[in-house]
């Protein structure tokens, strides 16, 4: 009996064991496969997600859910990924989950961010920062540094971005993580440059382009290269940004990159040749690489590229061509001013939505947490009035038995007075009988008496 109960102790913590490792196994393989096959990866989040609920572990089910959550978002499929992401937070919110919790707000971040809410994004990263804070999360904090300084950059809040990154990037270097290192470095520098710091900036892509270079990353080398060299170009050091110029160069043809690696490295290299006062090839350059640039759709190359071009040109004396080149960038600068406040218009009209939605789901939340304390009200009545009635029907059929026992006792002591009274009857009956029987055999009294009163005057 002893061995059974301890195997059957054993079967109940193994089995939930085996399930939450089935779990984990399926998350690792939904995350490993997410940049490669996005498809595989929603397979295996899903399986993970059947396999938490099995388990009922609620830990596990959130941490499911946010990884079904991510596998929608490199799917593309925004909408799905909040509403996985949002399940996952109620879920670790009601547990207290820390880590979970910074992961979820980190994962709503980026969706937000992608939808292009900027502000709301920020709030929910800010979140994670605090989470990650909490338990000493370094990776997921540095992430998050690099997720807020990519927002703050975008909303051209420079000082704020390079702040974040900052603090990423000592961490990305603590933690020895050279990737992590690497894309914040650039992100840095890239910032670094917006704010004219460019010693600072070009130490950062410095840095970047070893690590890009120990990890034969070529396109990402190409794009340090081309980085490297325009603020070669901005300090006028000429040499060393022919040196940069002519590595990506090289890098484009060697591995055959897109025509996107062109803009800049055919750009960079008109200038070295107007410098150089090659004006004509220059021209030919600079014009390669706005082609390139139309070609992305790419509006503020295009701007930077036309009035480039419009130098060498005047000194051509090609004035009608520099001419319909200023004219062209004056244009576009127009167009990207729309854009941008369309955008702008967007986003605003983005954030009402989704505060508009939240509101409606705030709405939702609350009206099923009303009608789950009726639930639990009505349940409450039912059970209360249930116990009454039981109570009730209890206390009539023991009222009931009481009472027919006290009947039948009653009908019990009213034999027996009947039959004591019976009794009684006779015993003076007889006692009567008895009395008159003597009172028949004795002499009367007053013979008694005379009879005294004789024998007294004899003697």
């Amino acid at each position: 009996m002893l061995l059974l109960s301890t195997f059957l102790f054993l079967n109940l913590l193994l089995i939930p064991q085996s399930d939450t490792l089935a779990v984990s196994e399926n998350i690792e393989l939904a995350r490993e496969q997410f940049s490669k096959n996005p498809a595989e990866g929603l397979k295996f989040a899903i399986k993970a997600l059947d396999l938490a609920l099995q388990s009922n572990n609620k830990k596990f089910i959130g941490k499911a859910s946010n990884t079904l959550g991510s596998a929608y978002y490199f799917l593309g499929n925004s909408d799905s990924a909040e509403a996985y992401q949002s399940k996952a937070l109620e879920i670790q919110l009601e547990i207290n989950d820390p880590e979970g919790l910074g992961r979820s707000y980190a994962n709503l971040g980026t969706i937000y961010s992608e939808k292009g809410l900027h502000d709301k994004a920020i709030q929910y990263f800010l979140k994670a920062e605090k989470k990650f804070l909490d338990i000493n999360y370094l990776l997921g904090l540095s992430k998050t540094y690099n997720s807020l300084g990519i927002l703050f950059y975008s909303t051209k809040d420079f000082t704020n971005a390079a702040r974040y990154y900052t603090n990423g990037l000592k961490i990305a270097r603590e933690l020895k993580d050279e990737t992590l290192y690497y894309s914040i470095a650039t992100n840095l520098a890239n910032t670094l440059g917006y704010q004219h710091k460019t010693r600072e900036a070009l130490f950062m892509y410095l840095s970047a382009y070893n690590i890009a270079k120990r990890q034969n990353n070529f396109s990402d080398l190409t794009t340090i290269c081309n980085s490297i060299c325009q603020q070669y170009l901005v300090l006028e050091n000429i040499l060393a940004a022919k040196k940069y110029n002519a590595e990506a160069r090289e890098l484009i043809s060697k591995y055959e990159l897109s025509n996107y690696f062109k803009i800049a490295a055919f750009g960079n290299y008109g200038i070295l040749l107007k410098n150089d006062g090659k004006t004509k090839e220059a021209i030919v350059y600079l014009d390669s690489a706005l082609t390139y640039a139309k070609e992305s759709g790419d509006l503020s190359k295009q701007i930077d590229l036309h009035l480039e071009i419009s130098r060498p040109l005047l000194k051509e004396k090609r004035y009608n061509e520099a001419m319909e080149n200023i004219y062209a960038a004056s244009e576009l600068k127009d167009s990207l001013y729309t854009l941008n406040l369309e955008d702008k218009l967007a986003e605003v009209n983005a954030v009402h939505n989704t505060e508009k939605k939240d509101q409606e789901i705030s709405l939702l939340n609350s009206q099923k947490r009303n009608q789950k304390k009726v639930n639990i009200l009505l349940i409450l009545i039912v059970v209360v009035s249930l116990i009454s009635l039981i109570i009730a029907i209890y206390s009539y059929f023991r009222k009931r038995k009481t009472n027919e026992l006290i009947s039948a006792q009653k009908q019990e002591v009213e034999a027996k007075n009947l039959i004591i009274e019976r009794k009684q009857k006779e015993i003076i009956d007889s006692i009567k009988y008895a009395q008159r029987i003597q009172n028949a055999h004795l002499p009367k009294e007053t013979y008694i008496t005379k009879n005294l009163d004789r024998l007294k005057k004899d003697l």
